[in-house]
């Protein structure tokens, strides 16, 4: 078949068509008579390497296919992919096309995209045979001697459509040149029909009959050349460069999905070896989980570019390329981090970032200190070199000095900025209309300082904060807490009272930063919340006037460990007890059930003029105590019961038992005063006495004498037999009664004021045999 290039004319305005087969619109009528040529690609390059005066380029890289002509630009370095040249095709044709025709199936021709804007002159015809000869031709165009657009940027597939032959529709002929191997086989993209270079006549003269045989011998090399491209295509195929290498496994002509699983599996082993790593005089050992150490095999084999490709660079790497690929290792840098302050912690000396607190109010900074140790990165990359290294493991990673990420300008910079504003002054937090205000000293352990991208971020310390609303507000913020008086450093003192408040703290910290470091006079914020005032204001609670010692009272007790248990809790529960104008106090109702889980133990106590064992004995004691307390202090007796027996350590007639829940000691604060309660007990021992006292605090109104009348109406005991063991032998004494008076004299005139009688009658105190038949053997049974 002959590869020469016929002339012809076009009958007709020429039509062109594309891929699919459909015809484009014709061209003018003036376009049929201009004769029009297909020229070969090779006989392109030589037209135009003579139309510009060219000369062969000496340095042709080595790795150029035999038979690829180039034209280059001038300054193009030739270490640049040789991708982003023109092999087996001229990228630098641009030709103004005129006219177009019908194309030839059998022959192949370069097509170029009508865009193109370069014709070679017409005089290059007649030297076309003599550069068509050379099979590596290589020459350089000088682009300053025509104004020819910039195409580098551009993909050589939007340059050149394709070599021939193109056929549409159809089948090529039979005569058509076919290729002794099976070509790959792919999809023909959807363009329309190309325009094809064609040259302008220069004066109506036709081609010499030598450049024509040039034309016919380029196309020829031209079919050979693609034919020979579409073998290497085919051979390789989607698979990497033979030769290929990772960490000694070869990989050369596997496919990516051959050698991914191939790769995983070969060095799966590595990932839970130890690698020692060597720093300093000491040696650690890490396991690659620890730092994050893991093979990316997918990764690695996309470094061999494997894959279907028609560059012509791509395919002949493919056949003499290959060699060693390095390996993706993938780390987590946070592992990394705490991998190096391990190592560090044997091998080096830390570094120390600069820092500030604020502690009860005071700024305290602490300044920077360089460190010695390794660093991140070598580390990584020291471990990452080790990953797939077979038998013993070892990194040896240089110390170096370890810079501390906050210096003295960061410290500076958040003293000046945050801490010293923070600590100018009290802030005031509006809830609703209930302000509360926090000295320097109470919020400022809420504001924290972290390290972070290099500086000392302020930051709010929830937990911390949240501590400062707790005492600020109420143990249960969401409750008030009514005011009130305690005993501090020995003195009573106003405690204010604490509004309940609900509210979402999230909302205080965003703003808490803000109001902290605002200048004075804008140092309040208002917190979106709901607010529930206390039944008893400070204001009250400094009204009732709680301010002196106004009487006390003391009894002693014999050693037994139930009595210094049992008066002892009865005393804590009481202590601290007040009592506004009008409250009446209950002992019961304070003290509550004597129980072992209300921290009461057993012990004797009277039941019906016997001395039983049962839980809470010895409270009577503290009954005692505080009615004499209360006798003392003038207060209004509700209710109270003197013990059933006479017992020679209390009072006589000015005394008081209790039991759960039946009796109670009852008194009113009938004053216009407060009064505080104040109790402590000294335990008994083995060798000395125990005592309790009790003391009222409020302003003093009365002083108060007593007097105790003479015994009279005495009754005879009895004598008891108690046979289950539950009690206690007792020797008899008389009852009796006994009247006791109480005066009121004014505190501050001293005139008598009133006088109250207490009458007591105490029942005869049984002579008792205690025994335990349920110790004794049952008597015989009947004979009968």
């Amino acid at each position: 078949m002959s590869h020469e290039p016929e002339a012809f004319k076009a009958p007709e305005p020429a039509k062109r068509t594309d891929a699919a087969g459909s015809t484009a619109s014709q061209t003018g009528a003036d376009d049929a008579a201009i004769e029009t040529i297909m020229i070969p690609q090779i006989e392109i390059d030589a037209r135009v390497a003579e139309s510009t005066g060219a000369k062969p380029v000496a340095n042709v890289p080595d790795d150029e296919p035999d038979g690829a002509t180039r034209i280059v630009a001038p300054g193009m370095d030739f270490d640049d992919d040789v991708a982003e040249e023109t092999l087996l095709r001229s990228t630098m044709l641009r030709s103004e096309l005129p006219k177009r025709a019908e194309l030839p199936k059998e022959d192949n021709f370069l097509f170029v995209s009508k865009n193109r804007k370069f014709a070679p002159e017409p005089d290059a015809a007649d030297a076309a045979p003599d550069l068509a000869d050379d099979a590596a031709t290589e020459v350089a165009f000088d682009r300053q001697d025509r104004d020819v657009p910039d195409y580098d940027d551009e993909p050589l597939e939007a340059t050149v459509m394709g070599v021939g032959p193109f056929v549409v529709n159809e089948p090529a002929p039979a005569d058509h040149f076919e290729p002794a191997f099976e070509q790959p086989a792919f999809e023909q993209p959807a363009f329309e029909q190309p325009d094809y270079a064609q040259p302008i006549p220069a004066e109506g003269k036709h081609l010499g009959t030598g450049a024509k045989v040039a034309v016919a011998v380029a196309g020829g090399f031209a079919i050979l050349a693609f034919a020979g491209w579409a073998a290497a295509y085919a051979v390789a195929g989607d698979k990497i460069s033979e030769g290929t290498t990772v960490a000694g496994v070869d990989i050369g002509g596997m496919t990516a999905a051959d050698a991914t699983p191939l790769l995983n599996e070969k060095f799966a082993a590595a990932h839970s070896q130890p690698i020692m790593v060597t720093a300093g005089e000491s040696t650690t050992e890490v396991n690659p989980a620890e730092a994050g150490l893991s093979f990316d095999a997918e990764a690695t084999i996309e470094k061999a570019n494997a894959g279907h490709s028609w560059s012509p660079v791509k395919l002949w790497k493919h056949f003499t390329g290959g060699g060693e690929i390095e390996p993706v290792i993938k780390s987590d840098d946070k592992l990394i981090a705490k991998v190096a302050a391990k190592v560090n912690k044997r091998a080096g000396t830390p570094f120390k970032d600069g820092d500030v607190v604020i502690k009860k109010g005071k700024i305290k900074t602490t300044q920077p200190v360089a460190g010695e140790g390794v660093g991140d990165d070598a580390l990584r990359t020291a471990l990452a070199g080790q990953l797939l290294v077979e038998g013993d493991r070892k990194a040896d990673v240089a110390l170096e000095e370890l810079t501390p990420d906050v210096d003295e300008a960061d410290v500076q910079e958040a003293v000046e900025k945050v801490a010293t504003p923070a600590v100018s002054g009290p802030i005031t937090l509006k809830f609703e209309k209930t302000p509360v205000e926090l000295a320097p000293k109470e919020f400022g352990d809420a504001i924290r300082f972290d390290p972070k991208d290099g500086e000392l971020q302020a930051a709010v310390a929830p937990s911390k904060l949240k501590k400062v609303l707790k005492k600020a507000l109420a143990d249960d913020a969401a409750k008030p807490v009514d005011a009130t008086v305690e005993m501090v450093n020995g003195a009573p003192k106003v405690i204010p009272a604490k509004p309940g408040v609900t509210f979402n703290q999230k909302d205080l910290e965003a703003v808490f930063l803000d109001v902290v470091t605002a200048p004075a006079g804008e140092r309040t914020v208002e917190v979106k919340s709901k607010v529930a005032k206390p039944k008893v204001t400070t204001e009250e609670a400094k009204s009732w006037g709680i301010k002196e010692k106004v009487s006390t009272f003391t009894t002693n007790f014999p050693y037994a460990e139930y009595r210094n248990v049992n008066i002892g809790r009865a005393a804590e529960l009481v202590n601290g007890t007040v009592l506004a104008p009008g409250d009446t106090f209950s002992m019961n109702g304070i003290v509550g059930e004597r129980t072992a889980a209300n921290g009461f133990t057993k012990g004797w106590m009277i039941q019906n003029g016997v001395f039983r064992e049962d839980y809470g004995g010895g409270v009577s004691q503290m009954a005692t105590t505080t009615f004499n307390a209360m006798f003392f202090a003038g207060l209004q007796d509700v209710e109270h019961k003197a013990h059933s027996l006479y017992i020679d350590r209390y009072p006589i007639g000015r005394e008081a038992t209790v039991a759960w829940p039946t009796l109670d000691l009852k008194f009113k604060n009938n004053t216009k005063y407060g009064v505080l309660i104040r109790s402590w007990v000294n335990p008994a021992s083995g060798s000395s006495q125990g005592s309790v006292t009790v003391e009222m605090w409020s302003t003093k109104i009365w002083d108060i004498k007593a007097r105790t009348g003479e015994r009279y109406d005495f009754k005879s005991p009895g004598k008891q037999k108690i046979t289950d063991g539950n009690c206690e032998n007792t020797v008899g004494a008389p009852g009796f009664s006994i009247n006791v008076w109480r005066d009121f004299y004014n505190a501050a005139s001293g005139a008598k004021v009133d006088t109250q009688t207490f009458k007591t009658t105490y029942i005869p105190q049984d002579e008792v045999e205690c025994t335990d038949e349920s110790e004794k053997p049952p008597p015989p049974a009947d004979p009968n």
